[in-house]
């Protein structure tokens, strides 16, 4: 199972919109982790599986998180920012746990990264308009998911795959 993650964009729209019509063919699940700044109702999220709200997103309309059940476990999918996550993982982790998931996807911080626990992993594609870090480029994650473990490829604007920073893991890695 593939799924491509992107997240604060903040704008951006013709860009995402490329890169929508590039990976939904190739793609099971296109998750946006918030900060888009379309308007809810905009078409460009027809296509797209789970869209959670960013604290610049000023619709109301949009989930501040979602669950997502897949054949390979449960992932909880929100922007971030409720949750205090510049200073701590313990609030993502605790509503993990509470919903059973076993893998976080999250945007906010705008810096990617992967970051095993015992009880579930935490995913930050990066941000497709403003990185931050120790990896200065804009950034999108495709994630695959299989019988076996999970792999964490990230790729830059121009679509090239970031070899240094893929990460691949097996389920019970970390238990």
């Amino acid at each position: 199972m593939k799924l491509l993650v992107l997240s604060d964009n903040h704008g951006q729209y013709d860009y995402v919109k490329s890169l929508i019509a590039k990976y939904r063919p190739n793609v099971d699940y296109i998750i946006h982790c918030g900060d888009s700044e379309f308007r809810p109702d905009d078409p460009i999220w027809q296509s797209v599986d789970v869209v959670v709200k960013g604290n610049m997103d000023f619709y109301p309309d949009y989930p501040d998180q979602e669950v997502l059940e897949t054949p390979y476990g449960k992932l909880f999918i929100t922007h971030g920012h409720l949750y205090q996550v510049n200073w701590s993982d313990e609030g993502l982790r605790h509503c993990a746990n509470q919903v059973g998931a076993s893998i976080v996807l999250h945007g906010h911080t705008h810096c990617l990264r992967v970051t095993r626990y015992s009880d579930c992993t935490l995913i930050n594609p990066g941000s497709v308009s403003r990185s931050r870090g120790a990896y200065p480029d804009s950034t999108y994650a495709l994630i695959t998911l299989n019988e076996s473990g999970v792999i964490v490829d990230y790729y830059s604007l121009k679509h090239e795959k970031i070899k240094e920073l893929s990460q691949q893991f097996e389920w019970n890695e970390g238990e």
